[in-house]
């Protein structure tokens, strides 16, 4: 493979797209990252494009979601997605305090540190791994390739223990990872004329149970709606009224203070890779506030951190995943850049079977996407942060994305594996959005996906 001008305008102008698209989405209260993340970087490959085109567009999309989604909440209070939950207290402070526009600023600034802080940081960890695989010649990421399983397992299990519902998370990996693992490929268990009829004899791809599980929430959420006692507290009439301040104003809070505090839970955050994002943006944002007893100082530092620890989590996550690992490692990887690592995905590395795609490249690639990105959409949330919440909040409405998301999923899952794609979807999308109503979460629900298979081996071992 090389990298050709024609190349690098392509990986340019596919980040350009995904910014001006996940800058619109961000912005629509209730998205959830994985959610909105899954369908468009399935539909990237299923056009068949680059793979470093894949990389450049997903990267400034994860990028320009996690700050966009800051730009409702500071501004209406309404959380944009779910790793924004945690700015809603600290920006009504600064509503409080007449400081809307200026928090914004923060959290434009804060996501900028973030990546600043984390990009180096993952460079640091290749740079230390490739060091010791030279050194000793041990290759880490075949090591963890031959007990994948076990290591996701274990990943299952220390998410379950992180999460508020412990027991329902721990209870739910072998059911759930035997279901996925049963419907993937049903001929291992059990020969039914009726099955291989609807899946033609193969073996699925991830790319239906991705989907089930991304959509899981939103699925059950819209099934509960046929209750007709759910139905009449979910009822909504009239328009829903929202103020948008409008101001200028500044204060003059120590701004070292919250850059050093925001550039410090940032590297923390990267070092925490491996864990939930939203439980590490949520635990660390507490510990960059909770020794400041100044309201608005509080409250500033809180909405940097927050966003700072956003942006970190996620790339840090991603790129230790693909540069060190070769694997997804990460909640982020595995739930957003599930489709970049899935199994014969866009992204087969160096060394490996198939289309090589060099770390270097790789790298020029997420550097394109970073760039675009982060600049595009600081740049527009410092200037336009108004406007373009109040055209969002008119003239989009929450039910056109879901209708466009569900539309890319029917379209990408009966193209995979025809109607028992669609069932797939479905049926999972229940069982997925049952569980993370009772605290099983996307990353429990991910790693028990990918050890599934562990199940099956351990089962027709027994009998």
């Amino acid at each position: 493979m090389v990298i050709t001008f024609s190349l690098i305008l392509q990986m340019v102008g596919i980040a350009l797209l995904m910014t001006a698209l996940y800058l619109i989405i961000g912005i629509i209260p209730g998205t959830d990252e994985t959610s909105v993340l899954v369908p468009m970087t399935l539909i990237l490959v299923t056009l068949k494009l680059n793979p470093l085109v894949i990389m450049a567009g997903f990267i400034a999309a994860v990028v320009t979601l996690n700050i966009a989604d800051s730009i409702p909440t500071a501004i209406t209070s309404i959380p944009g997605g779910v790793m924004s939950t945690p700015l809603v207290g600290h920006s009504q402070t600064l509503k409080k305090h007449g400081l809307t526009s200026y928090s914004v600023q923060w959290m434009m600034l804060g996501s900028l540190i973030g990546v600043l802080v984390s990009f180096p940081i993952a460079l640091a960890f290749w740079g230390i791994f490739e060091f010791i695989s030279v050194q000793t010649g041990l290759e880490i990421s075949n090591f963890i390739k031959r007990y994948n399983e076990y290591i996701f397992l274990g990943g299952a299990i220390l998410m379950s223990l992180t999460s508020k519902e412990k027991v329902v998370s721990l209870l739910s990996i072998v059911p759930f990872g035997f279901a996925t693992a049963f419907l993937r490929n049903p001929g291992l268990i059990i020969n039914n004329t009726l099955l291989n009829t609807l899946i033609g004899g193969r073996t699925l791809s991830m790319t239906p149970f991705f989907l089930s599980i991304t959509t899981g929430p939103l699925v059950f959420a819209l099934f509960e709606l046929f209750f007709p006692s759910v139905f009449k507290n979910q009822k909504v009439e009239g328009k829903m009224t929202v103020i948008l301040d409008d101001d200028v104003k500044k204060t003059k809070h120590g701004h070292k203070k919250i850059i050093a505090k925001t550039g410090i839970a940032s590297a923390l955050g990267s070092l925490l890779f491996f864990m939930s994002p939203v439980g590490v943006t949520m635990m660390l944002g507490e510990f960059a506030t909770k020794d400041e007893k100044d309201e608005v100082q509080q409250a500033l530092q809180g909405v940097s951190a927050v966003n700072g620890l956003s942006s970190a989590t996620y790339l840090a996550g991603i790129m230790i995943s693909l540069f060190v690992f070769a694997f997804p490692i990460s909640p982020a990887a595995l739930g957003p850049g599930s489709v970049i690592f899935s199994p014969g995905g866009p992204i087969i590395l160096e060394g490996n079977a198939g289309l090589a795609v060099p770390k270097g490249y790789l790298l020029i690639a997420i550097v394109i996407g970073l760039v675009i990105g982060l600049s595009l959409t600081v740049w527009l949330g410092m200037k336009y942060s108004h406007k373009m919440t109040e055209l969002v909040f008119k003239y989009i409405s929450q039910e056109t994305v879901l209708i466009f998301l569900f539309s890319i999923i029917a379209l990408l899952s009966f193209a995979e594996a025809g109607l028992y794609g669609l069932i797939i979807v479905v049926s999972v999308g229940l069982l997925s959005g049952w569980l993370n109503k009772k605290g099983a979460g996307y990353g429990v629900q991910f790693m028990a996906l990918y050890a599934g298979g562990l199940f099956i081996t351990i089962l027709k071992a027994l009998f």
